[in-house]
């Protein structure tokens, strides 16, 4: 039976979009270039465009009309008009996304896909939307590697629940907040409820971060900046499982060797302020490490644990190696993405069969 064109295209505009962008972004992934994306779907390049957007992230990045047409498949004359074409935002995904952002103060391009799982060019479309949304602030180089995308601060308030300052990511600790948020991606992705951020964490003990003059903030220590006799505020806290022992966690992230009194400053509070938890039920607290030498600066101060204070604790105690743990993580997000690339072809076609024979019917 032959198929009317009009009416197949009409039955693919019905489907639901996150279907329609799932499709589309596997036939991409796989391979097929916008041209052939259209065709196969009977879609105009601009729907291909709006789910991917790679035309404008490429743009964006200095490309020549002729470097994009040769990239995406599609004739020059057909690029120009869409370069800058506006593109529907899932509000689901775009929520998840500033929330994630507001909650880490920001991250760096790289670090926002693997929290995604998406390919860069779809990342830098992403982020296009939100700048001319108004959402996030152009972005910003700060350190080597890639830019950071942090959110403006009426969009972080809007997320978080209260005023933040201004944050730009610091050139001295650029590297931390970094870090910090690839162990969240690590530990538990995307998952909202089983993160607590640092910002929220520093929040409950400072409240107001703009506070009056009759209302200062409270002083506080942190693993970066041990402060004797302040509260100390966690690197963030997580709900996962740590050698075999499920609960919240809390974690802390040292790149740097400290001096033995800093360090004892730190780990010791670290421990009290999850023995002293009244939200989350700490089970623990784990140290991700950078190089030999910090997990050696931390292993030693555990060992000047004052044992009346600490031995009998219900808390794990955790030393584990920064970069081993992200090694690992980051073979097993390269495994799952060539796994899914390789299944996207069959799957996507059986799909489009699928639906094709509905249409027939």
């Amino acid at each position: 039976m032959k198929i009317d064109h009009k009416q197949k295209t009409a039955r693919w505009a019905a489907l639901e979009v996150e279907a329609r962008d799932e499709i589309i972004a596997g036939l991409r992934d796989s391979g097929l270039a916008y041209r052939d994306i259209s065709r196969l779907l009977g879609v105009r390049a601009r729907r291909v465009e709006a789910t991917l957007g790679e035309i404008d992230a490429l743009h964006s990045r200095g490309l020549s009309l002729t470097e994009i047409s040769a990239r995406v498949g599609l004739p020059r004359s057909t690029v120009h008009v869409l370069v800058g074409a506006a593109r529907p935002l899932s509000t689901g995904r775009k929520t998840a996304v500033l929330a994630a952002l507001s909650q880490m103060h920001g991250m760096q391009v790289d670090t926002l896909g693997w929290f995604l799982g998406m390919e860069r060019n779809h990342v830098y479309a992403l982020v296009a939307d939100l700048v001319r949304a108004g959402e996030v602030h152009e972005l910003k180089q700060v350190q080597p590697g890639e830019k950071w995308v942090v959110p403006t601060r009426i969009t972080a308030a809007r997320y978080l629940g209260w005023r933040p300052p201004e944050w730009q990511p610091p050139l001295m600790f650029a590297e931390h907040y970094r870090a910090v948020a690839q162990a969240r991606v690590m530990l538990v992705g995307p998952d909202p409820k089983s993160w607590v951020s640092e910002r929220t964490l520093r929040h409950r003990v400072q409240g107001e971060t703009q506070p009056g003059p009759r209302k200062p903030a409270t002083p506080i220590s942190s693993g970066r900046e041990p402060k004797l006799g302040r509260p100390h505020i966690h690197d963030g806290r997580f709900l996962g499982v740590v050698e075999g022992h499920h609960g919240w966690w809390a974690l802390e992230v040292e790149l740097s060797k400290k001096q033995p009194e800093a360090m004892d400053i730190a780990l010791r509070g670290a421990i009290r302020a999850a023995r002293d938890s009244d939200t989350e039920p700490m089970v623990g607290v784990l140290y991700l490490c950078r190089t030999a030498s910090v997990y050696d600066n931390v292993t030693a101060a555990s060992e000047r644990l004052p044992k009346a204070e600490f031995a009998d604790l219900a808390l794990d105690l955790v030393i584990n190696d920064f970069d081993a743990y992200w090694s690992r993580w980051l073979n097993r997000y390269a495994d799952l993405r060539e796994a899914k690339k390789a299944a996207s072809p069959n799957r996507l076609r059986s799909t489009i069969i699928h639906l094709s024979q509905q249409e027939a019917s």
